[in-house]
């Protein structure tokens, strides 16, 4: 199902829209099916751009050569002009509110994220609606995004068949690992709970055990500007913080800032709490448009790139974040270039939805970069003439999207 869906987006984004031709022209010829197949593009490799380059994948869809490329009978795709990139990875979404229209900005700004979901400290609520997992909503959710070329999720519900869901061992199609383990409440705080100086949070607060024991664990960490927000990263980054078991049940502190785990926001953390986060070499997930809309704020990310952490992309959801990974990339992009100077390259953020999201995932061996042995999960952009190859897929739409495979 999963590639029959992928073959009818490529046939549709290779056709001509609304009356205007890609730049790009494609060329099919057919092969045998053993043989595999030969795509001639220019190749977003990981450390280079290959012009005319080719990339081979086998029968099995595995990357089997880069760069120039015997392939004896196997099936021929000429993109001239496209842009062959790995398939974006979206390490952040609550794809079970795909069905929940993005939220009017009425201008006001929340401190935390309990002040939004509960409408606490004088502000208005705005969780008022409730996830679905029904698999036929969820299923437009995920295709919103594939056809922009994101190739696989870490979004807490899925469908089967379009994406691959890096958090469900149905989602997995032939991945190799235990699924990641995703959680929105890692403190146990679901009830709204707001601490500062103590952990005297829920009974059950994610352990450094849990942590250790998983693939990867991505979890939502310092949802908020304020110092409510920022205690709950020292609730999870040391033992020695808050050593008391409270008699509700809540604490002590844990310490699971391990190279597996991967911070989800992070808005509330300082340069010191940043400069821990790269000595533990954990990695973050910015998901700007919806830290924005929601905070007015988003995590220091100047200060993150240059401690050297791994930072990836991810679109949050679709009431206040982005409906796909192009859009959040556009949003990344004029951030960076309204309040950062521009310090952050097309190159830094292609790698944020493709290298630095599988590494968060710990899914590099497999996905994020075309290269051999990895997955072919794979999409073709349309590049307009002049354009930087990586800019193109940066500045990628559905529209531009030629085929994801």
């Amino acid at each position: 199902m999963r590639g029959w869906i992928r073959l009818l987006l490529g046939l549709a984004g290779l056709l001509v829209a609304d009356g205007e031709a890609a730049a790009a022209s494609c060329r099919y010829r057919p092969g045998a099916p053993e043989a595999g197949l030969l795509v001639r593009a220019t190749v977003l490799a990981p450390d280079k751009v290959l012009e005319h380059g080719e990339v081979r994948v086998d029968a099995g869809g595995t990357i089997t050569c880069v760069g120039h490329c015997r392939a004896p009978g196997a099936a021929v795709l000429d993109c001239d002009g496209a842009v062959l990139s790995p398939g974006f990875i979206n390490p952040h979404d609550h794809i079970a509110y795909a069905h929940v229209p993005p939220l009017p900005d009425r201008g006001e700004r929340y401190a935390h994220r309990h002040e939004w979901r509960f409408g606490t400290h004088g502000h208005t609520r705005l969780e008022t609606f409730g996830p679905t997992h029904d698999p036929r909503v969820v299923g437009w959710g995920e295709l919103r995004f594939l056809a922009g070329g994101t190739t696989a999720i870490v979004g807490g519900a899925m469908a089967p068949g379009l994406t691959r869901n890096l958090d469900f061992a149905d989602g997995l199609e032939g991945l190799p690992i235990r699924p990641v383990t995703y959680t929105i409440f890692p403190l146990d705080d679901l009830g709204g709970i707001e601490r500062v100086g103590d952990c005297d949070y829920g009974p059950h607060p994610t352990s450094r055990a849990e942590v250790a024991a998983s693939s990867a664990f991505l979890a939502h960490v310092a949802e908020g500007r304020d110092a409510a927000a920022e205690n709950e990263f020292r609730c999870e980054s040391s033992t020695r913080f808050d050593p008391v078991r409270h008699p509700d049940g809540g604490g002590p502190s844990q310490d699971w800032l391990l190279p597996q785990a991967t911070l989800i926001h992070a808005v509330g953390l300082s340069p010191a709490d940043l400069a821990l986060v790269a000595e533990r070499h954990a990695s973050l997930v910015w998901s700007p448009r919806s830290n924005l809309a929601l905070y007015g704020a988003t995590i220091d990310i100047a200060t993150a790139l240059r401690l050297g952490i791994n930072v990836a992309l991810g679109a949050d959801w679709l009431p206040t974040g982005s409906m796909d990974m192009n859009r959040e990339l556009a949003c990344a992009r004029s951030y960076s270039r309204a309040q950062l100077g521009g310090q952050i390259s097309d190159r830094m953020l292609w790698l944020m939805a493709t290298r630095n999201a599988a590494r968060a995932t710990r899914t590099e061996a497999w996905l994020g970069s075309i290269a051999p042995g990895h997955l072919a999960d794979l999409v073709l952009f349309d590049r307009p003439a002049g354009q930087a190859a990586v800019t193109a897929a940066v500045l990628s739409t559905p529209r531009s999207t030629l085929l994801v495979l």
